[in-house]
């Protein structure tokens, strides 16, 4: 996510080793990574806007939580972070990660299954990235937005994605395909659909979204397009 501010900027990676051929086709062409780098931007931007005194924000899951420790939190003295994850690794590593900000005063973890939360009415704003996309069945979704719905404060919103399904999944696609290079789409297919066999089963429209969010109760919701509509950003508030 990071690469697009740095990497692509000097052709090298963190180490300072020059990137390969592969590795720059993979994070400088490849529509779907491309989509992810500007929804990581999006939340980026969602997110800082809501920075203010009082906040308690959850990232769910929160990998590194990186989209919460980078966050410039200049003349805000009173907020707290919350970094959800089932992966007991990640976590640690978020924890490392919030001493190197030095935020670990303000950071909270806790291991929990996302369908089973025992918060309620406890965040400002929750941010999730990552889960929907592997679940196919649309109840399950919707079960978990009920989940993301009960623990955010009345006011509260949630900034959360979703992927679009492809023309060849669905002949209603919302994916712009003059903003996509057919060969690099095509060499990205072989790369992590035949190769690497990437199980992202989980295709939905805005509407089968949008739907699903109001159903738990959410409203004012909002979708935040990258270029090729392939990874969209989307808010939803709770009602006070």
């Amino acid at each position: 996510m990071e690469h697009q501010y740095q990497g692509r900027i000097s052709g090298v990676d963190t180490n300072g080793r020059t990137l390969t051929e592969l590795e720059k086709f993979i994070l400088d062409k490849n529509p779907r990574i491309l989509a992810t780098q500007e929804r990581y931007t999006n939340f980026s931007k969602i997110i800082q806007n809501y920075v203010q005194e009082n906040i308690v924000f959850a990232s769910l899951p929160c990998g590194i939580m990186r989209d919460l420790l980078k966050l410039d939190f200049t003349g805000v003295d009173n907020f707290r972070l919350v970094g959800i994850d089932i992966d007991y690794e990640s976590l640690e590593l978020a924890k490392k990660l919030a001493q190197e900000y030095g935020l670990s005063e303000k950071v909270e973890f806790h291991q929990e299954d996302a369908w089973k939360l025992p918060f309620k009415d406890e965040f400002t704003l929750l941010t999730s990235n990552g889960l929907n996309i592997y679940e196919p069945d649309d109840e399950k979704v919707t079960e978990l937005y009920q989940q993301f719905f009960q623990a955010l404060k009345p006011g509260g919103i949630l900034v959360t994605s979703f992927l679009n399904p492809y023309s060849n999944i669905d002949p209603n696609s919302e994916w712009d395909m003059s903003q996509i290079n057919s060969q690099d789409l095509l060499l990205s297919k072989i790369v992590f659909f035949d190769i690497l066999d990437v199980k992202f089963t989980a295709f939905r429209s805005s509407s089968t979204t949008k739907l699903q969010l109001q159903t738990v109760g959410f409203d004012d919701i909002e979708f935040i397009w990258d270029n090729a509509r392939i990874y969209p950003t989307v808010t939803a508030h709770k009602p006070k």
